[in-house]
């Protein structure tokens, strides 16, 4: 069985001329109920094709054609087995076995909110679900978006040829009536996964009982990997989970040059613990990540609130020295000792830009106030972290006021971990988006977005700075979008596609 990347890279770089399919039908009248299939599907692409018919013709035509594919998927699918494995024709770029897919669902109803990730056209969309996929795979397996096609054979009371198509890929196909776009539906794929999904209430479980996290804080991907697109890995914040990122992910794909250069990765983690010991897991994910698939591009952070701190640090250097300003004495510890490698690090090298978002680099107040003092009581670290450092304990709580710290203390102004950083400088391009709630008295330097200030936001380092009208969760906010895909675009300027591929039209066999 082989998987969707694998599909991929034995695809890439096939000519279009290549890519023939017989899929052929001949002209009728429209088709009653008690017609064979092959009859009704051949009316329906008539009307989808004559220039005749009105718009809302072929809006409806389109969809008794999804309704008659989804009524007879099983044996479509055996059809477009068939076409799969034809030898007769030459390998096709885009054309996907069935039996790769442990489960094939049909997009009955779509749901539009991002037009951009839709294209209406022939075709049944649905889902494809690869069960198994790796350490990074989501935990019920990658969801993949692809179109089922099926048109008569001549004469048009015969059924069926059919295939399971790649949409990005296979953009068009030439019917005996005339050429159509392929139906696309890429957001119901993005619906379906489970890698930005968690059960509901696990922000929260993460923030105060970090020791109950299932598993190991991990990187996730979103589909396949492949090795021709850049990583682009997504930190969420305190007491939330990737799933917080699905708005913005839709935005982002919605755009086709970002959807052709860019694969979403995911960190997941909880989020009460110490912000070192996030950083330094984080740090520990990508490298399983990298070691395990090898991307042949840099790696593009985006840290939300406390990820882009998360971020900041993969980026940075701390020495043993100024890790002493933090704890003291921790040169004294073995090098291999949990505390020293999460608070003395050097900076990766296959990161290439790292984009801040709403993010606290010298804390918030909000961490120290009444607010933060109730948060911080209710947080039970686990008894694992306490064993370990348990010959330096006086030293890490001495700042905690005898507690020892979690996240929260770890985004107060007041954390030594924060100061640390902050006297560092990125060693990669980094970018600003910070929000502005619009209640500011004496311009921007007092701005905030209701969580963050811009003091605590902004960087001199910074290669570029937005400033949104947003609160502090308005990653998603348009002006940051369109600021998002800016940056984003210059990156894969730098690293274009070994192999772009073709904007693929599937055609009859002469």
């Amino acid at each position: 069985m082989r998987s969707l990347s694998a599909l991929r890279q034995t695809s890439q770089g096939i000519a279009v001329g290549l890519v023939g399919i017989l899929l052929a039908g001949c002209q009728s009248l429209p088709a009653p109920s008690d017609q064979p299939l092959g009859a009704r599907l051949d009316a329906s692409v008539r009307i989808m094709t004559s220039p005749e018919s009105s718009a809302r013709e072929r809006v409806q035509a389109e969809a008794d054609y999804r309704d008659l594919v989804a009524a007879h998927l099983p044996q479509l699918l055996v059809d477009a087995t068939k076409t799969a494995q034809d030898k007769t024709h030459p390998p096709s770029a885009g054309i996907a076995v069935p039996a790769a897919y442990a489960d094939i669902d049909p997009v009955r109803r779509p749901r539009i909110t991002n037009p951009g990730l839709h294209r209406g056209g022939l075709g049944l969309p649905v889902v494809g679900r690869i069960a198994s996929g790796g350490a990074n795979a989501p935990r019920a397996g990658f969801q993949v978006p692809l179109t089922l096609v099926a048109l008569p054979k001549p004469p048009a009371t015969e059924c069926c040829i059919a295939a399971l198509m790649d949409p990005e890929r296979i953009r068009s196909v030439q019917t005996a009536h005339g050429e159509l776009p392929v139906a696309m539906d890429l957001e119901a794929r993005l619906d379906a996964t489970r890698a930005t999904g968690s059960r509901f209430g696990a922000g929260l479980t993460n923030l105060l009982r970090p020791g109950h996290f299932a598993g190991r804080p991990r990187i996730v991907f979103l589909e396949p990997f492949d090795p021709d697109k850049i990583p682009l890995v997504l930190i969420h914040g305190l007491m939330s989970t990737p799933r917080i990122w699905t708005p913005l992910v839709k935005d982002l794909l919605a755009d086709p040059e970002i959807r052709e250069q860019y694969q979403i990765w995911f960190f997941y983690y909880p989020t009460g613990q110490p912000v070192p010991l996030s950083a330094l897991q984080l740090r520990e994910a990508l490298d399983d990540a990298v070691r395990a698939h090898q991307p042949c591009k840099p790696m593009v952070l985006i840290g939300h609130s406390m990820g882009g701190i998360l971020a900041r640090a993969q980026v940075s250097r701390i020495s043993l020295a100024e890790a002493g300003t933090i704890v003291p004495n921790i040169a004294s510890l073995p090098k291999e000792s949990l505390l020293r490698r999460a608070l003395t690090f050097e900076p990766r090298t296959d990161v290439g830009r790292v984009v801040f978002m709403f993010t606290p680099h010298r804390g918030s107040r909000l961490a120290s106030n009444s607010l933060g003092a109730w948060g911080i009581r209710l947080i039970r670290l686990p008894d694992t972290l306490v064993r370990e450092i348990a010959d330096v304990f006086d030293q890490v709580t001495e700042a905690a006021g005898g507690q020892l710290p979690t996240s929260i203390h770890g985004l107060s102004p007041n954390s030594r971990f924060l100061r640390a950083l902050d006297r560092t400088t990125p060693v990669v391009p980094t970018h600003s988006i910070i929000g502005d709630r619009g209640r500011r008295r004496g311009g921007l330097a007092n701005s905030s977005d209701g969580v963050v200030p811009y003091r605590s936001a902004h960087l001199t380092s910074a290669e570029s700075e937005v400033v949104v009208p947003a609160w502090h969760g308005g990653f998603d906010n348009p002006l940051a979008v369109i600021e998002l895909r800016r940056i984003l675009r210059a990156q894969a300027e730098q690293y274009p596609r070994s192999s772009p591929r073709p904007d693929a039209s599937l055609s009859r066999a002469h």
